[in-house]
């Protein structure tokens, strides 16, 4: 089977009426960021909450995290269903994904309703560190961030195919080696037509700087999520002008990979 990553959200902070926040699902069941309303915008992709194994956060900005309460309330609520499966594994960056979680579980007061108790497997990830996470192997990199961030480039050895994810960063031109070659690049474009100034700590990049580090990659394509300041004919047009294969994903859009010779 072809790898197949679907666009569960593609907006930024404060997603509009039928969108949700930058957040990706990799072959059913892994889950790349946690958005508004994560468990809840799977379901018209025709994905099911109960049957995620593993969540991998980019970096704990609440955009990236703030649905993770509700997977989990999801999951509890629909037990029955989800019979002898292992509990939710959650990796993240070392420095924030232990209290993120605990903090998840603190909101659902996993301490009083013993109906909503769930214990998730918490790994915390160093920047440089290799995964293995289902059928996937997983590279790791540092971003550009005012809070430790995590590029994921990942690997489907059973298809071949490779998908690289920023999160959120200001122009890195170093993870243009790290996602060398990737079949999918998925980056963000939150300033949109304007590159940031150089001493800017926002830690965002616009379209044009993330299509950049696509054309220095050589990647196969690019999705820009995360983005905002133009319209979107305008924003994929100046991205275009860099990487020609570029293009703005919409939330349910299914992209099936099955790697490049």
């Amino acid at each position: 089977m072809p790898t197949e990553l679907t666009f569960i959200g593609t907006a930024g902070c404060t997603p509009p009426a039928g969108n949700d926040t930058a957040c990706f699902l990799l072959n059913g069941h892994v889950l790349i960021d946690c958005g508004w309303c994560a468990a809840l915008s799977m379901l018209p992709t025709g994905h099911d909450p109960t049957q995620l194994t593993d969540v991998l956060i980019t970096h704990c900005h609440h955009d990236h995290y703030m649905g993770l309460a509700s997977v989990l309330f999801f999951r509890r609520m629909q037990r029955a269903r989800l019979g002898d499966a292992a509990e939710l594994r959650i990796f993240g960056p070392a420095e924030d994904i232990e209290r993120v979680v605990e903090l998840a579980r603190a909101y659902l007061q996993v301490d009083r309703f013993s109906a909503v108790q769930t214990t998730p497997e918490v790994i915390a990830v160093t920047p440089g560190e290799a995964l293995t996470i289902g059928e996937f192997e997983v590279q790791t990199a540092p971003t550009q961030h005012p809070v430790q961030g995590l590029a994921y480039r990942i690997l489907d050895p059973q298809t071949g195919a490779t998908i690289g994810i920023s999160g959120d960063t200001a122009y890195l031109p170093a993870l243009a080696e790290f996602f060398r070659g990737v079949d999918l690049l998925i980056m963000e474009g939150s300033t949109g037509l304007t590159d940031p100034p150089a001493d800017s700590t926002s830690g965002h990049s616009s379209v044009v700087q993330s299509a950049r580090i696509a054309r220095d990659a050589k990647v196969g394509r690019l999705a820009l999520v995360h983005i905002g300041g133009g319209a979107r004919e305008e924003l994929l047009a100046a991205a275009s002008e860099v990487f020609a294969d570029a293009f703005l994903p919409g939330p349910g859009e299914v992209v099936t990979l099955e790697g490049r010779a």
